[in-house]
């Protein structure tokens, strides 16, 4: 790798004044500087587009349509953003392709009526598409302001989500699918293919896969959804319908082929189970804090999150050995640090989670696959 730092407009410009007789005049606003100060200038931004070039060439540093050119020669494509799907209600029917708009001021968002889902004598259920796509679509929960003129409607409401919408694919997120494909070499139906395969799909952002789980031929993977949550129904579905679906008329995974999974494995697909924890601990303040257990609250409740958060990104990754095994931990120790890192908090002690004053280890095997969920967080002050 070359190092093109250096080469700004000052230096460069010193090394060609350097080349120029000593008799000459070069100080500043002299006619040798005033003629090479442009191209020295020009010469800089040459220097910056060879840097992009040689960061482009290389998965470790490449971003945007350049890491896409080099993950698509292992197979690979950036998954991009998706509409979420949500259930509307209304009270009477509704034609497909009717447009309604949330009542959220600047992120309302329109959502189009699809196919009906369910009714009874009074309402309509109908699967509603968000017109953008992303999470945006994600949020809202509420009445529907109709665009399309519908007689008899007055009650229209948006609720659950059937499928959440997401974002493009970030860089560093890709970059880690595409680095793994080198840990294994995906093969036959072992575990990297699984994974492989099921982290291309839309909406599933980490999987652990348990090989012969009820025996010889079957396989659990269990999934989680992008934003690191448990997934969706309609993701677990479509995960089983691409991985291993069941035969026409049957129930159970086929072990006949007919999906990506080889012939003679059967593959249940699942989601994790959440766990909820409950924080104690006690916090010292700096002096002159006032109040600081609620003034602090929550920040204090945003920094354990995210530090549950990278536990939950890590959920998918396997011990590296020949022995399938996943370790997903909460450390007392990592929250103190989360906590400490806030200014005017001078100590914290004491922290229990869900009242053991010990780290968390949730339980990961093919009968139950934990993810760590915030509870309450009680603060008690000094």
């Amino acid at each position: 790798m070359i190092d093109f730092s250096g080469y700004t407009a000052k230096s460069i410009e010193r090394d060609m004044l350097s080349q120029v007789r000593q008799t000459i005049d070069t100080r500043e606003g002299s006619m040798v500087q005033t003629a090479v100060g442009p191209a020295a200038w020009y010469l800089e931004g040459v220097y910056m587009l060879l840097a992009k070039m040689q960061d482009n060439a290389y998965a470790e540093t490449a971003v945007g349509e350049s890491l896409d050119l080099i993950v698509r020669e292992r197979g690979l494509t950036r998954k991009l953003a998706t509409p979420a799907v949500r259930k509307g209600t209304f009270n009477v029917p509704i034609p497909s392709g009717s447009q309604f708009k949330t009542i959220n001021g600047p992120d309302s968002v329109i959502f189009v009526s699809g196919k009906l889902l369910s009714k009874t004598d009074e309402d309509y259920v109908y699967a509603m598409t968000c017109g953008t796509v992303g999470v945006i679509g994600n949020s809202y929960v509420g009445n529907l302001l109709p665009v399309t003129a519908i007689p008899g409607l007055t009650s229209a409401l948006l609720g659950d989500i059937i499928t959440a919408g997401t974002e493009d694919e970030t860089n560093e997120a890709l970059r880690v699918r595409y680095f793994e494909t080198f840990n294994v070499p995906a093969f036959g139906g072992n575990i990297q293919a699984y994974r492989n395969e099921i982290l291309a799909i839309e909406g599933v952002g980490a999987v652990q896969v348990y090989p012969a789980w009820q025996g010889g031929g079957t396989v659990l993977c269990s999934v989680l959804g992008d934003d690191y949550r448990p997934a969706l129904p309609a993701i677990v579905q479509t995960v089983q319908n691409v991985i291993c679906p069941p035969e026409d008329g049957g129930e159970g995974p086929s072990p006949n082929g007919y999906g990506m999974a080889p012939i003679g494995a059967a593959v249940t697909i699942t989601t994790a189970t959440p766990l909820i924890l409950d924080i104690a601990c006690d916090i010292e303040f700096l002096g002159g804090v006032q109040d600081g257990e609620e003034t602090y609250r929550a920040e204090i409740e945003q920094r354990i999150q995210e530090y549950l958060d990278a536990v939950t990104r890590s959920w998918g990754n396997p011990l590296k050995s020949h022995k399938v095994e996943y370790v997903v931990t909460v450390y007392v120790s990592r929250i103190i640090y989360a906590i400490l890192d806030i200014a005017d908090i001078a100590n914290v002690t004491n922290i229990t989670i869900n009242g053991e004053m010990k780290d968390l280890y949730l339980t990961e095997t093919a009968l139950l696959q934990q993810i760590p969920e915030l509870g309450t967080v009680v603060i008690n002050g000094g």
